[in-house]
């Protein structure tokens, strides 16, 4: 046997401080009502070239590197302001030429460019553009209607957001509307748990995936979905269906929230996390994840071993969920999900920016470590392991770090 000392307990959380916690999930920053806009320009940044996009603006492509010239002026003072954001897609990369090309831009109208990368768009950019991004794969002088393909139509912090996934079941989920070009053909598909807003912005969206009007062929979970070519496409296997969204439609509250927990800091346990994306220290942190209807203890693969945090992290989950009981159709469940391991379905596709390879780190395991909040206190509450449940580094018990056996 191997023995580990356990570590401090978890700490005391009072039911003020969950209802604070709650309370300080980041709100979407909407644009002062003292400025009114005066212009949106979207600009194609290629090598020392700067070429503006005159049609589909609120469409960007995942090849592209693009500027948002944003101009404003105060009602109150007259005065205008400018602000230029730098859009990156995920297959670009920003080279010397384009990153001087941006801050020539920016210099031009005073400011200093912000950087945004694909799946971490503040929804003020979003509203900028009109309420609506889309994001599709591959290159716009090549994209064509012909193409077979799947967008994701959700909404988000008050804005919508489409992104276009690879054609598969895999990427189908109950909870928002999709739509799909097939053979020629436009489909929208609608999960039980899309709300009205996703509905409607569908119905807007496929207008754009054809040169031509179009009469979709408009399908509802459920209800009239049995269509023999739309499921021959996209596979026979399941798809993210969890019972729960049937609720997210009539729900006031559909937006996950996310907290990053840090026991170094007492007077500050958590911290509001808008992208996970964009954390620079994912896999050395634990986070809570509300999911609205379950939660995650999310556990980096380097945090395995921060007992004190896990504990924390699980007794502030169940206390939240505890307190969001009363306005749920069930009390929200608890789980832990420990990296490396595959997401759950549900989880990968319920939160936007979560990408399965890169949580890996590139390399997505075969088993899914998942595991209950009893389970998970079991595991934290023991210091006595066969050597056997301690073989495999990447499914060593909650609680346990490999430098732990390497004592």
């Amino acid at each position: 046997m191997l023995i580990f000392l356990l570590e401090s307990p978890a700490l005391k959380i009072e039911k003020t401080q969950i209802q604070q916690i709650l309370r300080s999930r980041l709100k979407p920053t909407k644009q002062d009502s003292d400025q009114q806009t005066i212009s949106v320009d979207v600009l194609s940044i290629v090598a020392n070239a700067a070429v503006t996009i005159s049609k589909d603006s609120d469409i960007f492509f995942e090849n592209e590197i693009l500027a948002v010239v944003h101009r404003v002026k105060s009602k109150s003072s007259g005065l205008a302001t400018t602000s230029v954001w730098c859009w990156m897609g995920r297959e670009t990369q920003l080279g010397d030429k384009e990153e001087k090309k941006l801050s020539e831009l920016a210099k031009r109208y005073g400011t200093t460019p912000k950087f945004i990368h694909q799946l971490s768009e503040p929804s003020e950019l979003v509203q900028i553009l009109g309420g609506r991004l889309a994001i599709r794969q591959g290159s716009r002088n090549h994209w064509t209607s012909e193409n077979t393909t799947m967008h994701l139509v959700r909404s988000l912090n008050d804005v919508i957001l489409v992104d276009e996934h690879d054609l598969s079941i895999r990427n189908l989920c109950s909870a928002f509307s999709y739509c799909f070009t097939i053979l020629g053909s436009i489909y929208i598909w609608h999960g039980c748990g899309s709300t009205p807003k996703e509905r409607q912005a569908a119905l807007s969206y496929a207008q754009t995936l054809s040169p031509d009007p179009v009469s979709p062929t408009e399908l509802v979970e459920g209800e009239n979905d049995d269509d023999e070519l739309f499921w021959m496409m996209l596979g026979d296997e399941d798809f993210a269906r969890a019972d729960y969204w049937r609720w997210r439609r009539a729900s006031a509250e559909v937006d996950p929230s996310i907290w990053r927990i840090d026991c170094r800091n007492p007077s500050k346990l958590s911290s509001p996390v808008e992208f996970l994306s964009t954390e620079r220290n994912l896999q050395a942190s634990v986070y809570i994840i509300n999911c609205v209807w379950e939660f995650f203890v999310l556990v980096g693969k380097e945090a395995r071993g921060e007992r004190q945090a896990i504990l924390t992290a699980l007794q502030i989950a169940k206390r939240m969920s505890e307190e969001v009981a009363s306005g749920r159709p069930f009390k929200p469940t608890v789980h832990v999900l420990i990296v490396p391991s595959q997401l759950p379905v549900d989880l990968r596709l319920g939160i936007r920016d979560m990408d399965e390879a890169w949580l890996n780190n590139g390399e997505i395991p075969h088993h899914l470590n998942l595991i209950s909040c009893v389970n998970a206190e079991e595991h934290l509450k023991k210091f006595v392991w066969e050597r056997s449940s301690l073989a495999d580094l990447t499914l060593l018990p909650l609680g346990i770090s490999a430098d732990h056996i390497s004592r």
